[in-house]
């Protein structure tokens, strides 16, 4: 059996660093950046819907099982910094084979759902900014468009993409930040909204904050670029503490104002561009207008780094024999195999699941990968010097939480597609990693 542990040096996801070393500021900055992107605009108006005045609960509840997860990213870059991430954890706790590759697999795919939530979240907010009369049939085009035109970007300029980084998340950020501050000092809100009385039970609540939890999942991109980071052991937990933090902060703020200018009823019927339909309430028009550029900005940011990282993931896998060696081929020192394929399954979920399955299929998703990520910190907490309760309590309340989701979505029959979502992204990777390695193996064993 092989050391599970080991080094794997010849790796692309273990290669030694690439680019210039990143301080405390651009590590925080990748994490806020990455949480902080479409999540909020995309699943905010179903959270609501779910949980009423309790939403802001839900947020932190979410919030909390990141920063649980966090504690595992934390203690696992520091061990095995690299470009790997994800992928290199799991590969180092439970070794190449079904397991690790069965979860990698999963982790492209669940990037793959919540680029197709994004994209649908960009054409959404988008259309607001049309004449009444053109927004439906611009709908399709619009999320299709943003789906494919990113991805050319990405494969024509990749560093197109870390350049205009910094713009999105200054434009976004601000503008977050104005609506806050013009809802607070509106005078507004009505706190009778956010009451107890107004609350929903512990399910809803726990469901809701799971259908939101995409919305801080991307606190792992630290650990894409843990080769680079200076002085790891007192950058790294400020970095993925302090972002989730900051991101669970800013989202409580977001949900006050929100609820406190719209009634429920109005939620309801807005629930795919609500912040636009609070901005009108907390700004007048043209706050609604701000706040759909705010989104544009976010989705188009979101997605283009789940690009840039996602189509990576095949390559990777590739090396650690968990995919078809195709993947690997470089062009241009690209791998667009990776980006073509995450292109049109992106295409093909965007055409088939509306919102909410889009939502509960990518929260699914993460929460799975988030759960084995702690396990695998408690398998090898000694080589990570980690307090094994941590990830082990992280594992447990990731796998509860999904429970809760799941249960919740049983329990109301027009949700079936979103449940059929959740099975098939479970079943797809595990059943892909069985096939090829039978084939893998049946294809090296002597004649």
């Amino acid at each position: 059996m092989s050391d599970p542990i080991r080094a794997t040096s010849a790796s692309p996801a273990s290669a030694g660093a690439a680019g210039p070393p990143i301080g405390l500021g651009g590590a925080f900055s990748i994490g806020i950046g990455g949480i902080v992107g479409g999540g909020i605009f995309a699943t905010l108006g179903l959270a609501a819907a779910e949980a009423g005045g309790s939403t802001w609960i839900s947020f932190l509840v979410g919030g909390t099982i990141a920063l649980l997860t966090a504690y595992s990213y934390v203690r696992l870059s520091i061990t095995f910094p690299s470009r790997g991430g994800t992928v290199t954890f799991l590969d180092r706790a439970f070794g190449r084979g079904l397991a690790a590759g069965g979860v990698s697999t999963l982790l492209v795919l669940s990037y793959v759902v919540i680029l197709s939530l994004y994209a649908s979240s960009f054409a959404t907010y988008a259309v607001t900014l049309l004449p009444e009369e053109m927004r439906s049939a611009a709908q399709g085009p619009l999320m299709f468009g943003i789906i494919v035109a990113l991805a050319a970007v990405n494969l024509v300029g990749p560093g197109l993409v870390t350049r205009t980084e910094g713009f999105f998340n200054i434009g976004k950020l601000s503008i977050l930040g104005f609506f806050i501050v013009a809802g607070f000092v509106g005078g507004g809100i009505d706190w009778g909204r956010l009451a107890p009385s107004r609350w929903s039970g512990p399910l809803p609540i726990v469901a809701a904050g799971m259908l939101v939890f995409l919305a801080y999942e991307g606190f792992e991109l630290i650990s894409n670029a843990s080769d680079r980071i200076t002085d790891p052991r007192r950058t790294l937990p400020i970095a993925f503490f302090g972002s989730v933090a900051a991101a669970m902060t800013l989202y409580v703020l977001i949900v006050v104002v929100t609820i406190g200018y719209l009634p429920l009823p109005e939620i309801e019927a807005s629930q795919a561009n609500v912040l636009a339909t609070a901005a009108d309430a907390v700004i007048g028009r043209a706050g609604g207008a701000l706040l759909a550029v705010g989104a544009i900005l976010a989705t188009a940011s979101a997605i283009n780094a789940d690009y840039f990282g996602a189509s990576k993931l095949p390559a990777m896998l590739a090396d650690l024999d968990e995919a078809p060696a195709l993947a690997e081929r470089e062009v241009w020192g690209r791998h667009p195999v990776g980006l073509v394929l995450v292109m049109l399954l992106a295409l093909a979920c965007a055409a088939f699941l509306d919102l909410h399955a889009l939502s509960a299929a990518a929260s699914a998703g993460f929460l799975a990968v988030f759960a084995m990520v702690n396990v695998a910190n408690a398998r090898i907490a000694d080589r990570t010097g980690s307090i094994r309760a941590i990830p082990v309590v992280g594992a447990i309340a990731c796998a509860a939480a999904l429970a809760a989701l799941i249960v919740d979505l049983l329990g109301q029959p027009d949700h079936a597609l979103e449940v059929g979502a959740i099975v098939a992204l479970a079943a797809v990777p595990f059943a892909f990693q069985w096939a090829y390695l039978r084939l893998a193996h049946r294809s090296a064993a002597p004649r």
